[in-house]
């Protein structure tokens, strides 16, 4: 080989290394990518706290800053950023919720190298002071199925009118409403459970929730023909200048008794204790007719 051959071999090997440098990608930086973006829990009460948790790609041998915004700081506040130490591929950090703020739906962002993750953190209205959910019962507590139940709610103290969600576990065998409503002034609140025949014997929970309070009874369903209906009767029905008067009996003091008009549901008696039931509603056009029905499956019409 030339000695000029020979020294081109050290000026070839430098020119590759130089393209190598430059071709060769620079070390992937862990900062370049969040993988995940998790909040637990992703539900809160408005004055409760959540936590927030980044997951990076890969670990750094650095620190790593993640920058965190919440698109509605006046009810979900987190901290500007997130450090996590070099080697880390997880940091956590808090979420603090305003105890006044209405029911909100804000996203939490953690973003890094210009790239982000949002997740929704639902803050729903705090629970009230003042009189809270105390119990749900049923009565009857054991039933033959297609016969009717009657359920109540109760509350620690008179409320200024209390929307309560209901549920069961078992909709095929017990059904109720979907939520009930504990008028102003009261304490408790009936809804009617309506049952279907069953082959064996079932439990089915009933579930009442009111903001953060549960409540739960339960209700067993046997086999066997269902209870014979009560027995409503209307007693005096009258219409006066818009005031709708209307007094009715039933042969079952627990039964929800019904008003019906020609236009459909109207309104329910006050139940009086000792199967009495009656109410007075003012600025009502006459119905011509109305019709009582009972969740025990008893009826009676009356004309005006």
């Amino acid at each position: 080989m030339s000695t000029r051959a020979l020294r081109r071999i050290p000026l070839l090997t430098a020119v590759s290394t130089a393209l190598l440098v430059l071709v060769l990608p620079a070390p992937a930086r862990a900062g370049g990518g969040i993988s995940s973006l998790g909040l637990n829990p992703d539900t809160v009460r408005g004055g409760a706290s959540s936590t927030g948790t980044v997951t990076l790609s890969f670990a750094d041998g650095l620190p790593t800053t993640v920058l965190l915004f919440s698109s509605d700081p006046s009810v979900a506040s987190v901290p500007s950023t997130l450090v996590m130490p070099g080697g880390a591929t997880s940091g956590s950090f808090p979420i603090t919720t305003n105890a006044s703020a209405p029911a909100t739906n804000v996203a939490i962002t953690a973003a890094l190298d210009g790239f982000g993750r949002t997740q929704t953190l639902s803050v729903n209205a705090a629970t009230p002071a003042g009189a809270s959910l105390s119990s749900v019962s049923v009565t009857p507590t054991s039933v033959t199925g297609g016969s009717g139940s009657t359920g109540t709610v109760r509350f620690t103290a008179v409320t200024d009118g209390a929307g309560v969600q209901l549920a069961s576990s078992n909709p095929a065998v017990a059904r109720v409403p979907a939520d009930m409503v504990v008028n102003g002034g009261a304490s408790s609140g009936t809804f009617a459970v309506a049952t279907s025949a069953v082959s064996t014997t079932t439990n089915v929970t009933i579930t009442a929730s009111w903001f953060a309070v549960t409540r739960t009874t339960t209700i067993t369903v046997t086999p066997g023909a269902p209870a014979a209906n009560d027995r409503v009767t209307i007693k005096k029905a009258t219409w006066r200048a818009g005031l709708l008067t209307i007094e009715a009996t039933s042969t079952n003091p627990n039964a929800i008794l019904s008003v019906y008009g020609t236009g459909g549901f109207m309104f329910t008696l006050t139940n009086n204790g000792g199967g009495r039931y009656s109410d007075k509603r003012g600025f009502i056009f006459n119905p011509l007719q109305i019709t009582v029905r009972s969740n025990f499956g008893g009826s009676a019409s009356a004309s005006l």
